[in-house]
């Protein structure tokens, strides 16, 4: 029993993506071509409840409790009380599979008033599930046509957005180019760093975006390489953009080795005080006496800071995404991080 129980915590984690947006976006649309398509991955998609997804009787092969098992292999269940319950009764049944494979995937649909902070955070600070599953990207569904109202109207919206990796821009059969135009830029401005895809009726290529990894240490530095050190190149100072919501992206920037002790030190004092006012953050940073890069990044209240993207940056960048961010006093903080004997060769 213990060979068995060794087996199941080395094994590798499954990777969840979270799938939100506003009332009306489509991620039920999206989530009916996760169950419906044939994508060669078996896939277990949380849900609210079954009717709102309405699943194709034709694809149903069993119903086990609550749990949906369909002919493209992939399973789908509802929220039975806590989500992490739920993905805790998933993950014991797919170790107890023995007639068929195992899902590859878990997909959770999240309601379309929630916030992804706190969602995220229970799957990333549970013990029990830390061993089995690992956070993949968060996908935002955003309805061409209302998402600018949206953002000004509504918080949850732009907090939606603000935790994204990947942005679905659907319904664009719905608006005119120049209302697109101002959609996007609207969804920039809340949210640098993610993509940003056109489609209309959620028709995407399901496995590219389910396959995000942007919560690993190599993508998250490619990601910051290739985005947010390189846009501010003809600039130096630091750049802050806000939505209507008080929703933007901060991006910070030091050409000198950073004190990793006292960055750690800070950012988590800082996610303490601005709770769910501080979404997500993503650095990779030139570290004094670390001779490789060092990736941190953290959503919520909950901070991951590792050592294993290769050689150290040239600069240092942290991006910060939330509300109300204060550009002057977060860029102080930011330059005191900066590693003492970096500052007195500079002077």
């Amino acid at each position: 029993m213990a060979h068995d129980t060794a087996q199941q915590v080395t094994a590798d984690p499954v990777p969840v993506t979270l799938l939100v947006g506003f009332l009306g976006s489509g991620k039920t649309t999206l989530a009916n071509r996760i169950l419906s398509e044939q994508h060669n991955q078996r896939i277990a998609v949380i849900v609210n409840e079954f009717g709102d997804v309405g699943i194709d009787g034709r694809l149903i092969v069993s119903v086990d409790d609550n749990i949906v098992e369909l002919s493209n292999g992939c399973l789908c269940c509802t929220v039975l009380g806590d989500l992490t319950d739920t993905l805790r009764q998933l993950l014991v049944r797919r170790r107890q599979t023995v007639d068929a494979q195992p899902f590859e995937r878990i997909v959770i649909e999240a309601s379309g008033l929630a916030s992804p902070g706190p969602v995220l955070q229970g799957i990333l600070v549970d013990p029990s599930l830390h061993a089995h599953v690992q956070v993949d990207g968060v996908i935002t569904m955003a309805h061409a046509k209302h998402i600018v109202q949206q953002l000004a109207d509504h918080p949850e919206a732009s907090e939606q957005v603000a935790y994204a990796d990947h942005i679905i821009l659907n319904h664009c059969d719905q608006c005119e180019g120049d209302e697109l135009a101002a959609a996007e830029a609207a969804l920039h401005a809340c949210n640098q760093q993610a993509d940003i895809e056109r489609t209309t009726r959620a028709a995407v290529d399901v496995m590219r975006v389910l396959n995000q990894q942007t919560w690993d240490s190599a993508r998250v530095k490619a990601a910051l390489e290739n985005g947010a050190l390189c846009c501010d190149h003809d600039h130096e100072h630091d750049h802050a953009h806000l939505h209507t919501q008080g929703v933007g992206t901060l991006a910070l920037r030091a050409e000198v080795p950073m004190d990793l002790h006292r960055l750690t030190r800070w950012l988590l004092g800082l996610s303490t005080r601005m709770s769910h006012e501080l979404m997500r953050l993503k650095g990779i940073l030139n570290c004094q006496s670390h001779d490789q890069a060092v990736v941190i990044q953290g959503v919520y209240q909950w901070l991951e800071v590792r050592q294993d993207a290769g050689a150290p940056p040239a600069a240092s960048v942290l991006v910060l995404i939330g509300r109300h961010l204060d550009a002057e006093e977060l860029s102080r903080a930011w330059a005191d991080c900066i590693a003492r004997r970096s500052i007195s060769r500079s002077l």
